[in-house]
């Protein structure tokens, strides 16, 4: 579904991603582990064209987006939920998720505020409250559920469990691998490897803008030696 072939990105004169290169299959969870500042954000912000890749290729769904603008990649059905969640403060959550709405997408069920708080009970709750009046975990509820309701076929998410507690993680891994039975592809950006190894099934390791390792998050879990080298602090 999603293709990275040897993407470079550089930030003025300095090199922020060397080589960078992934694979995401349809309907699964892989994880982008690494400290902060590794890279995991600018890769996350090069795939969705907020940053242009000097050299290196894109695909997704067939099509060649390394040089594409983002509202023409999320045309395609690649989402993006930002670190900074930036949900409208000012909007009810029924609003923000209005905001969302995108054309049904074929072969993939449409997604519908009520399948959302299905997905997400808290957000059904408080359907008629200010994004303002939420919490920061409510808020990266209700980032993704707008994120979905554009009908993407892969999600993008960055650092998802920053700042959670640990019922709104438990909440949110629910979430996720139900998007992964209904064949949604999710690529984290994250340094929690603990909440990583619950969702995804495979992880790649990124260090000054390097993948330095990738394969299963079983063999990363039995590999502390790695995990201290890339992920300690």
């Amino acid at each position: 579904m999603l293709s990275v072939e040897q993407v470079n990105v550089f930030y003025g004169r300095a090199h922020a991603l060397h080589e960078v290169s992934f694979s995401l299959a349809r309907g699964e969870t892989l994880v982008l582990l690494g400290r902060n500042g590794a890279g995991k954000s600018t890769t996350l912000k090069a795939l969705i064209g907020l940053l242009r890749a000097t050299s290196g290729r894109i695909v997704f769904e067939g099509h060649d987006i390394t040089r594409s603008e983002s509202y023409r990649i999320a045309r395609l059905g690649l989402g993006y939920v930002p670190e900074e969640r930036r949900i409208f403060p000012d909007l009810t959550v029924a609003e923000n998720l209005l905001v969302g709405r995108r054309a049904q997408r074929d072969g993939i069920a449409p997604w519908t505020p009520e399948r959302l708080f299905a997905l997400f009970p808290n957000l059904a709750e408080m359907r008629d409250r200010p994004g303002a009046r939420m919490s920061g975990g409510e808020q990266q509820m209700l980032a993704i559920a707008r994120t979905l309701m554009g009908n993407p076929r892969a999600v993008l998410l960055d650092e998802p469990s920053e700042g959670l507690a640990p019922v709104i993680l438990d909440q949110l891994v629910a979430a996720i691998r139900a998007l992964r039975e209904q064949g949604v592809a999710v690529l984290l950006a994250e340094q929690n490897f603990r909440f990583a190894a619950r969702i995804a099934e495979r992880a790649a390791l990124i260090e000054t803008g390097r993948i330095a390792w990738s394969g299963t998050l079983q063999e990363l879990a039995a590999d502390g030696g790695l995990r201290g080298r890339y992920l300690g602090v």
